[in-house]
């Protein structure tokens, strides 16, 4: 593994080899999820193959005993065919349980890989390429689509084999009497007219519904994150306005595609079900001429019902094919997302602790300069401020010099390196970036801050949490270290977040830690304290580690070593000074 890549647990597939299989196309995508187990879908296949053929020579088994045993009365030769017949049920059940044994394996472990290269790929991506989806959109292709994909391959050995068996019927059937092979063969072309026109109206149907439920999936989103920002304001009405139109879209496509599915699904066994009725006319006839006994005019109506039977299920699985090619291009979708932000090719190793330096930064949009021009120093073992009115793009600057974004112009670098020349993993690692509004996962407290470091002693987290001045908050609680944070944290506090994620940054032994205002939602007097201990931790055992540190209070600003204040958006160049050592905190 190269410095830039990320390590993925044991087992998972990697992303990249279902791109180099893929190559842009969702049909290259579901034939991927084929050869992934390829060994195990021919078994399945092979299973199917043995259940169809016992299925299929069933009826013929059956005419015979009718013809050699019943019709002459020969209770023998009935005995035999009948053990042959009981000795046939269990060869189609033991092929019926090796094909649904086999592809339920290859369906639930190849929509496992493919569900970890998406969500893989998803977290590869930077703010830029994450804005063509929306978060509920990304969850639905990471559930729905997913799912659609496994219910697929759930029945594409049933649908191979399916086919074998429609084939097969049609060739016994002709076997028996020319006629009844031409009423046989009457519905093919009418059944292939059906599975050629439907499918194409199907598919489009679904791909409105797939995107209905994309576009229902933000609304839930927006409505669950924003309804405690809006209530009492007279914003939830709005909120609930768009969840109900959203939601009568998705109504409508449902309806519009169950349309769709309902003609195909009855329209196809419909056409081999006439065709009995006209066979039993045929044969008869043939009967009544002798050309036809009657256990074969009996095969020929089994055969007839199998091929009603078995029109259903291939329809079915014609329609999950469809589906599947659907939520595959949209699973395509975010797997060929590019992020801007990557790793290079061969990717040089940052220095030991050494200056932080930003040389002519400059962020650009379609509305002009976002931020920049900016220069700042930042020596081991200083804190540097930032500062600068809402919207100066504060923000924006930590996220360049952590390098979760790339500047339009100028260059962020570390003891000489640019960054864009180092990996990602090692800039991550080294320069850790903590937002002001962080995310938790459910779990206790410890488990929170041991992602990623399942190591971690207890005593390592006791020392990290003093830093970020979270520790007499946890020792106060029942549970301490083992109190469940809820979802997404919410039996914390702001404040508490912030510093929780701070001791998380801390534990991770970063040589510069990036912080966009955690103590925004702290009382003061644990910002100061807050501030103490950290200019504290940046000097410990001589390690002089860097903290870069984004806020507008006065705290923080007094804290620094350094200030750069940012002007609002385009309205000039970024002030940097050194503040006088007595305006410190501490």
């Amino acid at each position: 593994m190269t410095t830039g890549e990320q390590a993925r647990p044991r087992g998972a597939a990697d992303p990249s080899a279902v791109l180099r299989a893929r190559d842009g196309d969702e049909w290259r995508l579901l034939a991927w999820c084929l050869r992934r187990r390829w060994a195990l879908v021919l078994g399945a296949v092979a299973g199917g193959t043995v259940f169809q053929g016992a299925s299929v020579a069933f009826p013929l088994f059956v005419q015979f005993a009718i013809d050699d045993g019943i019709h002459p009365g020969n209770m023998a030769a009935t005995a035999r065919w009948a053990s042959v017949i009981v000795a046939l049920a269990l060869v189609l059940v033991a092929g019926l349980a090796l094909m649904q044994t086999l592809i339920t394996t290859v369906a639930v472990r190849t929509t496992n890989e493919l569900r970890g290269a998406l969500l893989d790929r998803a977290l590869r991506l930077d703010r830029r390429s994450l804005a063509a989806f929306g978060r509920g959109d990304l969850v639905t292709r990471g559930t729905r689509d997913v799912d659609v994909v496994h219910a697929w391959l759930f029945g594409v050995a049933s649908m191979i084999t399916g086919c074998f068996g429609f084939g097969t019927i049609l060739v016994l059937i002709a076997a028996q009497d020319a006629l009844l092979a031409i009423v046989g063969l009457a519905t093919v072309p009418v059944l292939i007219v059906l599975n050629i026109v439907l499918p194409k109206r199907f598919g489009a149907a679904n791909a409105r519904l797939s995107a209905a439920h994309g576009a229902r999936a933000d609304a839930v989103e927006e409505l669950l994150a924003a309804s405690a920002a809006v209530r009492g304001i007279g914003g939830e009405g709005p909120l609930l306005e768009r969840h109900a139109a959203r939601s009568a879209t998705v109504a409508e496509e449902t309806v519009a595609t169950a349309r769709i599915a309902a003609s195909w699904a009855a329209g196809a066994p419909f056409v081999p079900g006439a065709a009995t009725a006209v066979g039993l006319l045929v044969g008869g006839q043939a009967v009544i001429a002798g050309s036809l006994t009657i256990g074969g005019l009996v095969a020929f109506s089994s055969w007839m019902s199998m091929l009603g039977v078995w029109v259903g299920v291939l329809t079915s699985r014609f329609t999950q094919l469809g589906e599947a090619v659907t939520a595959g291009r949209r699973i395509n979708e975010v797997l060929l997302s590019t992020p801007s932000v990557v790793s290079p090719e061969r990717p040089e190793r940052l220095p030991a602790r050494a200056a932080l330096r930003v040389d002519g930064v400059r962020v650009d949009d379609e509305r002009g300069t976002v931020l920049g021009p900016v220069d700042l120093v930042a020596e081991p073992g200083e804190l540097v401020a930032v500062t600068g009115p809402i919207g100066a793009g504060k923000s924006l600057l930590l996220r360049l010099i952590s390098r979760w974004e790339d500047p339009d112009e100028g260059t962020v670098s570390y003891g000489g390196v640019d960054l864009r020349r180092a990996g990602l993993t090692e800039v991550r690692r080294r320069l850790v970036f903590v937002p002001q509004r962080p995310a938790m996962v459910s779990g206790t407290i410890a488990e929170n801050l041991r992602i990623g470091r399942s190591g971690l002693t207890d005593a390592e987290l006791r020392d990290a949490c003093r830093v970020a001045a979270i520790d007499e908050h946890i020792a106060a609680l029942p549970d301490g270290y083992d109190t469940p944070v809820g979802e997404q944290g919410s039996t914390l506090s702001g404040g508490q977040l912030q510093r929780l994620a701070l001791a998380r940054a801390v534990l991770h032994g970063a040589d510069v830690l990036v912080l966009d205002d955690v103590t925004s939602a702290v009382d003061a007097g644990t910002e100061r304290l807050l501030l103490d201990r950290l200019r504290a931790w940046s000097q410990v055992d001589g390690s002089a580690r860097t903290v870069v540190f984004a806020g507008h209070r006065d705290a923080v600003v007094a804290a620094a070593d350094r200030v750069v204040v940012l002007p609002g958006r385009g309205t000039g160049t970024a002030e940097f000074d050194r503040m006088p050592a007595g305006e410190r905190v501490g």
